[in-house]
């Protein structure tokens, strides 16, 4: 497929901003600015933005990745990168023994390494969450400021939102777009299978209600809207007091007493590392995800006492970093289905037509993810069905799966007329929590990782059970009933001894086909403050004990909310500046 045309607009980008925000070869940064944000992804470019809206602050950002590739922004070409370096972090769990055992028990996460963060990369699912998500945020840290009903003006603030669901529940003019595809495969179906089944048709940013939905994205006429596109590119360059540094990788936080003051990070250019240290006046914000803000902050001496001591870094103070780890976990289903013609089926669908199509409408195959489309929130429990708290998200892929997620399966017998669809049962509320700590052979390579899946009993149950509901929608249904919609048998040896689609097998494949949904959280968990054992940060998203020194990203997340993660990290991001903005008017 030709795309020259992009491709040059991309490098004359590039080389703009490459003038307006990278360091001159050789040449070590010494600056002080009001405010460093070490990241620009999700919550990082949301934040930049914010910080310097006023002109009142200098803010500098620190990314080290580079500018997004604009094929990211077309959805059917964004799953390309997953595995390219140059855009995406891919960090390995130790071997786990309840998830992915079809990998040998080790799972993958991948992190946005580029402006826009995991924003830039993900598969542009935009979902809220419930508001018992929020709810329970403010009981843990005892702030009501992180009720649902106080966040509402955050998720507006974000949105533009496009969608079908009018209401006065969304946004509108925000830098993030919200909308929905005309194409999405097998969407009616979808939707007339789950009304079949009793499940009313809601707004997945509703409040969520226990429902099916269509899924709504974080696109514009189509293309990818990022925190990037949405927050930062519209400024970046027109700003004296906004800077961003790219292929800056922080390697430590610098302290003087209990006062984080600097940062010391590592930039490449022309191949050639270079070590500098820049200085903030007021806050370092770190806002570098998950995975890399717990290790920042252990490699600069705040972390456990026992991760401290066997890496011998000096501690500044001892905090429960890089535990709570919490993550999505996905079984995936295969369903076959007896119309190809149904289905998104890439070297089929992209082709020069429907290039033309998109780019003319921003509509049809290129606007499409891999065939995502249709989704569900159910629960287990009955009292779930009574409040409306799901415990396990469905997502429908009308495609044979995901390059670099989900790869097609090869060893599923059909007709040629047959075409094997995917399902996700998703676990939105895991019990289990994994830990992450420092490589002790290199404090400055990937953290050890174990998410520990699948591990607490009651998530295999509410597995299971999801698993099971989950394939009442393909048989119960004349929706999928008339497309012969089928299970394939014998896809893990290791679990062809059991009774076929007895909860023993479904424990067994749930073990093997079980893989991250990329949804890495917890490992910096704000709490009620000093005196909670747990607590990283306070309800203001301040490191215990350290003045300066603040986090904004998903590892803020005491529990993960009940959906995809993008929406959240927006309005902590909104909600962040609001607090950082506000203390400094007081100072």
């Amino acid at each position: 497929m030709e795309h020259s045309s992009i491709y040059r607009v991309f490098i004359i980008t590039f080389l703009r901003l490459q003038l307006i925000t990278a360091s001159p070869p050789h040449q070590k940064v010494s600056q002080t600015f009001d405010f460093v944000i070490v990241g620009g992804g999700t919550a990082g470019c949301a934040l930049a933005r914010r910080l310097s809206d006023s002109g009142e602050h200098s803010v500098l950002v620190l990314e080290a990745g580079i500018l997004p590739h604009p094929d990211l922004d077309v959805p059917a070409l964004g799953h390309r990168f997953l595995t390219n370096p140059n855009y995406t972090r891919t960090y390995y769990s130790i071997p786990q023994r309840n998830a992915g055992l079809e990998n040998g028990g080790v799972a993958t996460h991948m992190e946005g390494r580029t402006l826009g963060g995991s924003s830039s990369v993900n598969s542009f699912f935009f979902n809220r969450g419930n508001p018992e998500d929020y709810n329970t945020w403010a009981e843990i840290t005892g702030d009501v400021s992180w009720r649902y009903e106080n966040l509402m003006k955050y998720f507006q603030r974000t949105e533009n939102y496009a969608g079908i669901f009018a209401s006065d529940q969304h946004g509108r003019g925000g830098p993030i777009t919200v909308s929905l595809n005309k194409y999405v495969p097998l969407l009616n179906e979808w939707l007339g299978a789950g009304q079949f089944l009793g499940y009313p048709i809601a707004d997945p940013n509703g409040p969520q209600k226990i429902s099916f939905c269509p899924v709504e994205y974080s696109k514009r006429s189509g293309r990818r809207v990022s925190s990037y596109t949405g927050y930062l590119k519209p400024v970046l360059g027109s700003r004296p007091n906004l800077r961003v540094i790219l292929r800056a990788e922080a390697r430590r936080v610098i302290f003087n007493g209990n006062q984080a003051v600097g940062v010391q990070f590592r930039s490449n250019v022309d191949g050639i590392p270079s070590d500098s240290v820049v200085y903030a006046r007021k806050e370092i914000i770190l806002s570098a995800g998950a995975i890399e803000t717990p290790a920042l902050l252990m490699k600069s001496g705040i972390g456990p006492k026992n991760v401290l001591d066997a890496a011998r870094i000096r501690p500044v103070k001892y905090l429960n970093v890089g535990q709570n780890l919490q993550n999505h976990i996905t079984v995936r289903l295969d369903i076959v289905i007896n119309n190809r013609s149904l289905a998104f089926i890439e070297e089929r669908d992209l082709n020069p037509q429907t290039w033309k199509y998109f780019n003319e409408v921003g509509d049809g195959p290129y606007a499409s993810y891999s065939g995502f489309g249709g989704q569900a929130f159910i629960s287990t429990t009955r009292q779930g069905n009574q409040t409306n708290i799901p415990d396990i998200q469905l997502a429908y892929l009308g495609s044979p799966g995901v390059p670099g997620m989900f790869p097609e399966r090869t060893n599923i017998q059909m007709a040629d007329w047959e075409v094997a669809t995917a399902l996700s049962v998703v676990l939105v509320n895991p019990l289990s929590r994994g830990t992450l700590t420092l490589n002790l052979t290199d404090v400055n390579s990937s953290p050890v990782i174990d998410f520990q899946y699948l591990t607490h009993p009651e998530d295999m149950r509410v597995m299971i059970d999801g698993i099971e509901m989950a394939m009442k929608v393909f048989e119960n249904t004349p929706q999928f009933r008339k497309l012969g919609a089928r299970f394939p048998p014998n896809l893990f040896p290791d679990c062809e001894h059991l009774e076929f689609r007895s909860r023993y097998f479904w424990e067994c494949h749930a073990k093997q086909a079980s893989s991250a949904y990329l949804h890495a959280s917890g490992t910096c968990a704000m709490g009620s403050g000093a005196e909670d054992p747990l607590a990283v940060l306070d309800s203001k998203l301040r490191v215990i004990g350290i003045r300066g020194l603040r986090v904004v990203d998903a590892s803020i997340m005491p529990t993960i909310p009940r959906a995809n993660l993008q929406a959240a990290v927006y309005a902590i991001a909104e909600k962040a500046s609001d607090m950082i903005l506000e203390q400094w008017r007081k100072s």
